[in-house]
């Protein structure tokens, strides 16, 4: 599989390892609360009315997300393929690459340019300068390849990358983007390619949710606290979680903790583990590969 995705590269994540080298001083262990807090899709963001862009992209993601997968030098690649080598590499403090790209476009007419946030493992990250991991930036080069384009990758902040979308400084948007009827009313979405949910952090000493298996329990003690400070990265769903926010339909914890947004989530993670904040609200995937760095 990892002859597959071109090439694997045995470095911790760059902006992952830094969090963890800050960490090892006098950082305390954190904590995910295994339970998920809701039910979300990634989707790939199309400038709206590109329909034949949205229809060429479906079309990819269809098969890609298919049982039967996508062909790649004669052999079959699946999304849950990329997701599980993605996994096994971050168990094991390796990264994948896609391979070296270009980050500046030169020929539009030639390319397909992705705007992305690369901060956000597994699903993208930085390795290097010119060189990208994650599962994303797989399916940015699975996409650039069935078009017959090269792929360009332009790493953004991640409150821009609809607005490099809807202004044509990018083709796609591919940045762990949660579809919601707010963010489908400035682009369109591909098909959904994977489900997600969001989970808390705390210190591994902090004992308020121990007893909680249920959304229903979490939501509770979250309810019941009071001058608490909590953390997340802004403008992503965490942040609207804990904030609230109509479009996400989350109620939102406001009135009774303060919510900090963060560049990052490691970066939120960290301030968790140095006893800033009493939680962390995150996608999954991308909170436990904060949290692994933390607890080395």
């Amino acid at each position: 599989m990892k002859k597959v995705l071109l090439a694997v590269v045995s470095a911790v994540l760059a902006a992952l390892m830094a969090v963890s080298m800050v960490a090892c001083g006098s950082a305390s262990k954190v904590k995910i609360i295994e339970v998920d807090l809701s039910n979300e899709q990634y989707g790939a963001a199309i400038k709206k009315g590109n329909t034949e862009l949205k229809e060429e992209i479906d079309e990819i993601l269809e098969q890609l997300c298919s049982d039967e997968g996508y062909e790649v030098n004669g052999e079959k690649v699946t999304f849950s393929s990329l997701y599980e080598a993605e996994m096994a590499a971050q168990e094991n403090d390796e990264v994948i690459s896609i391979g070296k790209v270009k980050t500046e476009s030169t020929d539009r007419s030639k390319e397909l340019v992705v705007a992305t946030n690369a901060e956000f493992a597994p699903f993208e990250y930085r390795i290097g300068l010119d060189e990208f991991g994650g599962i994303d930036m797989q399916i940015a080069k699975f996409l650039a390849d069935a078009m017959g384009k090269e792929l360009v990758i332009s790493h953004m902040a991640f409150e821009v990358v609809l607005e490099a979308v809807n202004s044509g400084d990018a083709d796609i948007a591919l940045a762990g983007l949660t579809i919601n009827e707010e963010r489908a009313k400035q682009v369109d979405f591909s098909i959904a390619y994977y489900d997600t949910t969001q989970r808390i952090a705390v210190a591994a000493d902090n004992t308020m949710f121990d007893n909680c298996t249920t959304e229903e329990q979490v939501v509770e003690v979250l309810k019941g606290l009071s001058d608490v400070s909590a953390g997340a990265a802004k403008n992503q769903t965490g942040y609207y979680y804990l904030y609230g926010d109509e479009s996400f339909e989350f109620e939102g914890y406001r009135d009774n903790m303060t919510v900090k947004p963060y560049q990052t989530v490691a970066a939120a993670v960290q301030d968790l583990a140095n006893g800033t904040i009493t939680l962390v609200c995150a996608d999954k995937d991308t909170l436990q590969a904060s949290v692994n760095a933390i607890n080395g």
